[in-house]
């Protein structure tokens, strides 16, 4: 990894294969085969797969599955990487059903007793039937590896994670709607790995910020409750946009419905459509009492006197959520307070002036390279 400018290097991971890459930009791989390169990086590998596949399920008989079909995986991922093969062979021996290699492959560098050994053997020894159906929901697993394209960001080099995290480096990782539903797995795999590498080096300092846009598409992260209730005493901070909660909703279920207080600020936009989302903000804006003047007036319409009552409702209504205020956002803070707070333009802005001018000055040296070229 080399430094391009003062603020680092910018690196890309575009398991689509369909981004060009910028001058400037350096294109990474990942495979979860090098994350399990030991055994305990091949547990968690094996759980991000299976924690992508169990997103949205509630059906316990496919929890089974799940849970016997990642048995199966983190033993075969482990010895493909003892074996330095690449993540398409590994997919094609699941599709293939092939287990022995993998088994005596283990066996010979650990024994009968290492749990890697364990766990392939009792599942390949396990009943026909039911072996057949272990087999057919770990090749699901790999369902977005199949394509070209994700084999071949497997073959990049992979992140440097050490490097990564000793500088202010920014990796950028892309995957086009048509590609997300099959990228997802990478992604998630990428994402979790370095977490987790954070979480080990936070007291040697490694610090990670996760700017989440579009975060239920892109970047559908299964924990992605724990990385931000535990993430920020272990060096991870997460920003995270959504277009409403029923995005939260569907891909994260009743956790979803809690992102209003996992989060310890939230900063809401105009435009939400979503009513249950609407009602959400106007019960945490709270009821106020104000007061409300009245006059009464004689037989014939003449004022005879004034009052004032006290009359209670609601701080904000479903419409002022819904539809803002110019130049403003709706804040919540770490006690769900809720307050009206000034946008700044980020060209107004100091700290993200430079960046703007630095691409105003890339843009016009492309536009004149044109020129010179007609």
């Amino acid at each position: 990894m080399s430094r391009t400018h003062r603020d680092g290097a910018t690196l890309l991971f575009d398991p689509s294969g369909t981004v060009p890459t910028p001058p400037g930009v350096y294109r990474i791989g990942y495979s979860p085969v090098r994350q399990a390169l030991n055994w305990d990086g091949a547990i968690l590998a094996t759980r991000s797969l299976t924690d992508v596949a169990r997103r949205g399920r509630s059906d316990r008989g496919d929890d089974h599955w799940t849970e016997r079909a990642g048995a199966l995986v983190a033993p075969l991922l482990h010895a493909s990487a003892l074996k330095g093969e690449t993540l398409g062979r590994l997919a094609s021996r699941i599709d293939e059903r092939e287990g022995d290699a993998a088994l005596e492959e283990l066996r010979d560098r650990y024994g009968a007793h290492h749990p890697a050994v364990s766990l392939l053997q009792g599942v390949l020894g396990t009943e026909e039937r039911e072996r057949s159906g272990i087999w057919s929901t770990a090749s699901g697993l790999f369902a977005g590896m199949r394509t070209d394209a994700a084999r071949a960001a497997a073959r990049e080099a992979p992140l440097d994670i050490n490097a990564f995290l000793s500088g202010p480096h920014h990796l950028h990782i892309v995957a086009p709607s048509r590609h997300q539903a099959v990228t997802t797995p990478l992604v998630v795999g990428l994402i979790e790995e370095l977490v987790h590498a954070t979480y080990d080096r936070h007291a040697e300092g490694a610090r990670l910020l996760l700017a989440l846009d579009e975060l239920a598409n892109v970047a559908p992260l299964p924990r992605l409750a724990n990385i931000v209730s535990e993430g920020g005493g272990q060096g991870v901070l997460t920003l995270a946009c959504l277009q409403d909660l029923s995005q939260a909703r569907s891909r994260w279920g009743a956790s979803g419905e809690g992102f209003l207080s996992l989060f310890a600020t939230t900063v809401v936009l105009a435009g939400i459509a979503d009513r249950p989302t609407l009602e959400l903000l106007q019960q945490l804006a709270g009821r106020e009492m104000v007061q409300t003047p009245t006059s009464q007036n004689g037989p014939r319409g003449r004022p005879r006197g004034h009052s004032t009552s006290w009359v209670e409702r609601d701080r904000a209504t479903l419409a002022t959520v819904a539809q803002g205020r110019p130049g403003l956002a709706l804040g919540l803070d770490a006690s769900k307070t809720m307050r009206w707070i000034q946008l700044t333009p980020a060209y107004r802005d100091e700290r993200f002036r430079h960046y703007l001018e630095r691409s105003e000055r890339s843009e016009r040296s492309e536009r004149s390279d044109l020129s010179r070229e007609r």
